[in-house]
């Protein structure tokens, strides 16, 4: 029994480790939630869906410094994008984050920005 329980654990941290998930620079706890969006793209046969997303938006402004940029994978079974910092991020007030997905695959990922005035 407690060798079965050993690899069950063991399966479930692999397949939580299996998400294309990133993050860029430190949260603290005074830190604002600048942007949070969630990006879904149905699968395209054979081709990939690359991606910018931008902060701020065109037309926007923004006062405050980025501290953290994270990226959330929500298929979580290693089929999500990969997320790339393009430019800006931590110490910058804007972020450029590339999504590129798998070929003939979706795109479903959270785009978090914090940061501090």
């Amino acid at each position: 029994m407690k060798l079965l329980y050993s690899c069950v654990l063991l399966l479930a941290v692999f397949a939580a480790s299996q998400a294309f998930s990133a993050s860029w620079g430190k949260r603290n706890s005074t830190d604002y939630l600048l942007s949070r969006q969630i990006e879904v793209r149905q699968p395209l046969k054979n081709s990939y869906w690359n991606l910018n997303v931008d902060f701020p938006r065109s037309g926007q402004n923004n006062v405050y410094t980025v501290t953290f940029v994270n990226v959330i994978d929500n298929f979580r079974n290693n089929s999500g994008a990969t997320p790339s910092l393009w430019s800006g991020g931590p110490g910058y007030r804007y972020v450029q984050v590339n999504l590129k997905s798998q070929v003939s695959r979706g795109l479903n990922s959270t785009v978090e920005i914090w940061g501090r005035y």
